[in-house]
């Protein structure tokens, strides 16, 4: 159907002041125009969504699944697999995030994911591009990144990365204080790239100049980074205070205690998303075997090795931790991701003539069904 009204619905539009009663006329793939509660259109189907809350698709800017598992060969089959599976979460939209891999295996994967990301599924949410995490991060912020394939920035070999990527290169996690750092930001800016720091133990005078640069997103607040000391502020503290930074955090209570979560929002307000960095369970990616504790991902060591974590998950526990109100924790993963991408006119927004990819929550706040281009493409079953 070309036309479509979802009535009686709650809509939570990332850039309303409060939910409001009413409706969406969809026509064509795109939001035709907001309806009051209780219109009706004659000659147009109307869905009724029963009075449960419909918001813009989400977009998760760093989701791993299992696109670092297996052989390059598979990255193709992993992104569309992932693009499926994606939808029982609301995603819509995601970006394929990588890992520091050796030179030939990063290439490999890197040319494999960007021609994955050149077709649009209609089955499936949409890769909008990679997420480059490492390899050029530090040693001793590595998290569980595999060591062996983390060094500094080589100009070379990150021609041959921007080459194999075809333009699909969206956003680079780094630490600004490796040698090499200020090039590889000014690169980024030079092709328009999200350069975000992380996996880092910069001192806020190292952070400010990678700002200065270019440097606009920080990768997983709090995880993979210094501690936030009063007399050594580092990463963290520069995030929280600089207005020119947004940043991410894995809403788990796991990765990131409920408190620190509430600092978070607090200090970075509309700044701050919300990411699942989520990880397949059952397979390693050069670190070490990953176990599923029922909470999260982990090493054998126990050090955390990326979360279990879904993003309709992520907004329910943003509001349970006091941290953000429900509208605030579904524009952390639909109109803020969109806007650090510069796709906020298509994607993640209400907004007359944006795309109609949606997703209908129940009263848990898991996602019910998922739209893509107008159509419903994902239904729970009841």
């Amino acid at each position: 159907m070309s036309r479509v009204a979802l009535v009686n619905a709650l809509l939570l539009d990332p850039e309303a002041d409060a939910p409001a009663r009413g409706g969406l006329l969809l026509d064509g793939g795109r939001i035709a125009a907001r309806l009051a509660e209780g219109a009706t259109i004659e000659g147009i189907d109307a869905i009724d969504l029963g009075g449960r809350a419909l918001s813009p698709g989400f977009l998760d800017v760093h989701y791993h699944g299992a696109l670092v598992c297996g052989t390059p060969e598979r990255s193709g089959a992993a992104v569309r697999e992932a693009a499926r599976e994606l939808l029982r979460d609301g995603v819509t939209g995601f970006l394929p995030t990588t890992v520091a891999w050796p030179q030939p295996e990063l290439l490999a994967r890197v040319g494999a994911l960007a021609e994955a990301c050149a077709a649009e599924p209609s089955d499936g949410a949409a890769a909008l591009g990679l997420h480059l995490e490492g390899p050029w991060i530090s040693a001793g912020a590595a998290g569980a990144q595999p060591r062996a394939g983390i060094r500094d920035f080589d100009a070379a070999e990150a021609a041959s990365v921007f080459d194999r990527a075809h333009g699909r290169l969206r956003m680079v996690t780094l630490a600004p204080e490796l040698p090499g750092a200020g090039a590889l930001l000014a690169e980024l800016a030079r092709r328009g790239i999200v350069a975000a720091l992380g996996h880092s133990h910069a001192e806020v005078a190292q952070v400010d100049a990678a700002v200065e640069r270019g440097a606009r997103h920080v990768t997983h607040l709090w995880n993979a980074m210094g501690g936030l000391h009063h007399r050594a502020p580092g990463l963290a503290g520069a995030a929280l205070t600089d207005d020119r930074l947004s940043c991410d955090l894995i809403c788990d209570g796991v990765h990131v205690h409920p408190a620190a979560v509430r600092l978070a929002a607090r200090a970075k307000r509309e700044r701050l998303l919300l990411i699942s960095d989520r990880v397949a369970a059952g397979a390693g990616f050069g670190a070490g075997e990953l176990v599923d504790d029922g909470t999260a991902l982990r090493l054998p060591d126990g050090r955390l090795a990326g979360s279990r974590l879904t993003l309709d998950h992520a907004v329910a526990n943003a509001v349970a931790f006091g941290a953000m109100t429900r509208l605030e924790a579904v524009a952390a993963v639909s109109l803020r991701p969109a806007r650090l991408l510069g796709i906020e006119r298509e994607r993640g927004t209400l907004r007359r003539g944006a795309r109609a990819d949606l997703v209908v929550l129940d009263a848990a706040g898991r996602a019910a069904e998922t739209w893509l281009a107008g159509r419903r493409v994902y239904a729970a079953e009841r």
